[in-house]
């Protein structure tokens, strides 16, 4: 499963809170990237850069400029749950499942477009989050997967 970032927080001790498009809340210490990659030591000396921290483009990572970044999975991998868990956007629920279903089969966006008859840029605004699709059209792309929709309501947390 490819995690993304939904929203990034820099905290006081040198440690960004981050929290992924699953709801899963985490806390990451840049501290443990000194020794592999120095080049984030300079983090330490400009607190104004430090600050700047932002999600990238499609929340594949985090971003302090050009020079710095880090990757949604690093932090996934080695950051620290910190047990909150939010509740998730329908339409990123939606963007997950797709996303994670797609992949487990090994299609493509540029594929599934195909099969499904559809443009790969409403493929690509599902992933996002950003297009809000008719249940005909999910039921038609999960033809086009050989996969069948199911949804479900279920206590909120």
């Amino acid at each position: 499963m490819i995690h993304r970032i939904k929203f990034v927080k820099p905290l006081d001790d040198l440690k960004i809170l981050v929290v992924f498009r699953n709801g899963v809340e985490t806390r990451y210490d840049i501290a443990q990237l000194y020794n592999k990659f120095p080049q984030f030591k300079q983090l330490e000396k400009e607190s104004e850069l430090y600050k700047a921290i932002r999600v990238d483009v499609g929340g594949y990572g985090v971003v302090w400029n050009d020079e710095l970044d880090l990757e949604a999975e690093e932090i996934w991998q080695h950051g620290v749950r910190t047990g909150t868990v939010y509740d998730v956007d329908i339409k990123l629920a939606v963007a997950e499942s797709l996303i994670e279903a797609r992949n487990s089969i090994g299609m493509t966006q540029k594929e599934l477009s195909e099969s499904a008859a559809m443009y790969q840029s409403d493929i690509s605004k599902i992933e996002n989050g950003t297009a809000n699709p008719s249940l005909q059209t999910l039921n038609r792309i999960a033809q086009a997967m050989n996969m069948a929709v199911r949804i479900e309501f279920v206590p909120k947390k």
